[in-house]
């Protein structure tokens, strides 16, 4: 073969999960601003530049859009991928569409290879989990590629021989570890080892002969230069990127692999614009002779193991110690907090190890009641996560179900979704960092909360009072916190979304926000939704029937509900199981209160009425954001207006100081900064923007001496751009598209605009990209071009 040389690039992308375990729904979180959540910033910043990376030539200017992840290998935990899938759909696709495309690039061997479910750290794990999470890894992934995996990624490449030995009953024909998990290397056929440890030669592929006479091949990655791009300026630059890589072969006489691998989210998110810097390395690569891109399927299938290797057991990538990491105050932590102990490990993992073990007890005594097998449906219980239709529930319970379960079919879901949780509180993140009452540590806690409720729910036993006993073992850097029951009970606990707090949360969400779905209450359906509701002013009343669906257990709840607004914010929000109450005359008596005026009566009458209340600040973050958000939406109206009559009533009078030299009132500069801003939103807005309006709209923010060209003004001209930029690449043809998009940027160029060209320089990328030669040869297209910065 011609190319002796080979490379090959592994992204880890992965986040935790960080859905309520309740809801199925991530919470807003404020840190992640201006996104929603974590999983969105990180999205933004690199899974979405990682699909369409722009590559620059020397002049900074766009000469193609690639998407990187179909030449490199990569693998997606199947929890983000799951979060992609609902969240950022586009996106979605161009994942599985790398997928497709690289299989006719590297031989029929995709890029993607699998992961094991919920990125639990394997070595530390049941048997049952081990198996498990490795199937459930393999099904997902089948789903979401439409093939068989050819490896699967182990959670911080934690490893020993028991995990080699599941990963190849499964089929699996590789694995991908760190030098340093290597022990010893001899050439096949030898008999004398050699000790290398982490200087093992990475550039070729070991075989592992497994206790079993199965067998897995191991690829080790170049540690140094793997360290070298997560944590110095390797990315800084694709040409640099290039260079270091293409400069580690050796004068051998042997197929060279080199290969690195990283968190994906180096490329983008911890490093700005590394995704551009991977996009170049890869075309400079491809322009390099002697070199070949390529994956690890396809080196495997060329170049078989001339070696063999054994692993040192029990050892990762992130844990100098092994995997004590995910268990004890080894001293690996983000480093973050110095001075900050985590003796707080080891009572954490047996805090859930008595509970796992405890639900194992309950999954195996109560679980043979429904099902032929219960740890075969365990197994298969992934085909129903990824698929919650009647046919797949259907198809399930024809394999595996009992009468009994045939007949109680919530039970028997309810005992899976036991096993789920008590999976998912496993997640390697829990232990990764400094403190328990970090936010991914409270994360797999509630997870073990959703888990112990299922367990009470399904015996009638509850684990919580012993599980809290042993996590008070588990100390604190904090001392308001003191240890793991305090955190529990602080952050957890106010977490549990019982059926009649969703209820309540979905009609406050109803009343705020008209856009919300009528028939869906986060993981559950709205079967019934019949409220009734009054207003006087400033005062609001909610009330009537709902009957709620889980889609995840099928169980079916019938409630009445009752939700008094006074004011903008204060609420009393109640509800109780339909046959618990007299629904007619507790209504009536509401009604007759609050029309009658009765208002703090009506108020002390619902709480004493209904079984169950929950204040607003109970909630959902995500449904007081609602309610404080229509509040705001009505200060904005209000202020608008009243500050626009300030604006012209003043305005002369300021005018008149400037002209005799006195400085501008400061309040008054506020107010006008607040009106002209928002006027300028609105022309952008527009559906014709008038250009008229614009310019005496600029010419005020000039002669006051203020700036909008930020924030929400900026905005509003990026969206205007985007969509002519859209108009313009559905029809790249039509030349009043293309005059409209350069007289739009002339203008925000002469006002002193600088929107965010990134998307509307993809639109038009591919909209000249569709008309090949012909886009050179009109001199509107080479402006267009010239103004957003792409080489024709």
């Amino acid at each position: 073969n011609i190319y002796m040389k080979y490379l090959c690039i592994h992204g880890h992308f992965y986040q935790p999960p960080r859905e309520n375990a309740w809801l199925e729904e991530i919470e807003i979180q404020d840190s992640a601003a201006p996104y929603h959540d974590w999983n969105s910033r990180i999205c933004a910043e690199c899974y979405a530049p990682n699909a369409l990376a722009r590559v620059l030539d020397g002049n900074k200017d766009l000469i193609d859009l690639t998407n990187n992840y179909s030449r490199i290998s990569f693998n997606f935990g199947p929890t983000l991928l799951s979060w992609m899938e609902k969240e950022e759909p586009q996106v979605y696709q161009a994942v599985q569409e790398a997928d497709r495309i690289s299989r006719k690039r590297f031989g029929g061997h995709g890029s993607a290879i699998a992961q094991v479910y919920n990125h639990m750290i394997l070595p530390l794990a049941n048997a049952h989990d081990k198996q498990t999470q490795v199937r459930w890894g393999i099904a997902d992934f089948e789903k979401r590629f439409g093939r068989k995996p050819e490896a699967i990624w182990l959670a911080e490449t934690a490893c020993n021989t028991p995990t080699l030995e599941v990963l190849a009953d499964e089929g699996m024909k590789f694995v991908i570890l760190a030098p340093g998990q290597c022990a010893r290397v001899r050439k096949i056929g030898e008999s004398k080892w050699q000790e290398v440890g982490s200087r093992v030669d990475p550039k070729r592929a070991y075989r592992c002969n497994l206790p079993s006479g199965k067998s897995i091949a191991l690829f080790f990655y170049d540690g140094p230069v793997s360290q070298g791009i997560a944590f110095s300026d390797t990315l800084s630059s694709g040409e640099k990127f290039a260079s270091r890589l293409l400069g580690t072969y050796n004068a051998g006489d042997e197929a060279q692999l080199m290969h690195i691998a990283t968190d994906g989210e180096t490329y983008g998110h911890h490093q700005k614009f590394a995704e551009m810097a991977l996009a170049y390395c890869l075309k400079k690569v491809e322009e390099t002779s002697g070199v070949e891109l390529t994956v690890y399927g396809e080196f495997l299938e060329k170049y078989p193991p001339q070696y063999e290797a054994q692993i040192v057991e029990n050892t990762s990538w992130s844990c100098f110690h092994g995997v004590e990491r995910w268990r004890a105050d080894c001293g690996c932590n983000s480093g973050m907090k110095p001075g900050w102990h985590q003796k707080w490990r080891g009572p954490l993992r047996a805090a859930l190890d008595f509970a796992r073990d405890e639900m194992v007890k309950t999954f195996e005594s109560v679980g043979a009641q429904y099902f032929k097998d219960p740890w075969a449906a365990r197994n298969d219980y992934i085909d129903l996560i990824l698929d919650r239709s009647l046919d797949a529930q259907h198809r399930f319970f024809l394999k595996y179900a009992t009468e009994k379960a045939w007949r109680d079919r919530p039970t028997a879901l309810m005992l899976l979704e036991m096993q789920r949780n008590a999976m998912l509180m496993y997640t390697s993140c829990g232990w990764f960092f400094d403190e328990i009452s970090g936010i991914e540590t409270v994360q797999i806690m509630q997870y073990a909360a959703r888990a112990i409720e299922l367990n009470r729910v399904v015996t009638g036993v509850d684990l919580e009072p012993a599980f809290m006993d042993k996590l008070a073992l588990a100390p604190s850097n904090l001392k308001e916190l003191k240890n793991g029951r305090v955190v529990y009970e602080r952050y957890v606990k106010p977490q549990s979304m019982p059926i009649e707090k969703i209820a309540l949360e979905f009609v406050v969400s109803a009343l705020a926000d008209e856009t919300a779905n009528p028939k869906r209450a986060y993981e559950c359906d709205v079967l019934h939704y019949a409220p009734i509701r009054l207003s006087a002013a400033g005062v609001h009343l909610s009330y009537g029937d709902i009957t709620l669906k889980s889609r995840t257990t099928l169980l079916e709840r019938q409630m009445h509900f009752a939700v008094f607004q006074r004011g903008s914010a204060a609420f009393v929000c109640a509800a109780g199981e339909a046959g618990k109450m007299d629904r007619n005359a507790v209504f009536a008596q509401m009604e007759r209160l609050f029309k009658d005026g009765k208002y703090d009566e009506c108020a002390d009458f619902i709480r004493q009425s209904f079984e169950k209340n929950y204040p607003l600040i109970s909630m959902f973050q995500d449904v007081r954001r609602k309610v404080v958000d229509l509040v705001l939406r009505k200060m904005d109206e209000q202020m608008d207006t009243q500050f626009t009559e300030v604006f012209e009533r003043q305005y002369p009078v300021v005018r008149g100081l400037q002209l005799i030299g006195a400085p501008i009132p400061k309040p008054f500069l506020r107010v006008a900064e607040f009106v002209l801003s928002a006027d300028l939103k609105a022309e952008f807005r527009a559906a014709n923007v008038n250009v008229n309006a614009v310019e005496e709209l600029m010419e005020d923010v000039k002669t006051l001496g203020l700036d909008v060209s930020h924030g929400p003004v900026r905005d509003a001209v990026t969206e205007k751009l985007t969509f002519l930029a859209f108009s313009f690449a559905r029809n790249p043809a039509d030349k009043a598209c293309a005059l409209k998009l350069v007289e739009f940027l002339n203008y925000a160029e002469i006002f002193g605009f600088e929107p965010d060209t990134v998307k509307a320089q993809e639109f038009v990328f591919f909209g000249l990209k569709a008309l090949g030669a012909e886009a050179k040869t009109k001199d509107i297209l080479r402006a267009l071009a010239r103004k957003l910065k792409i080489a024709l």
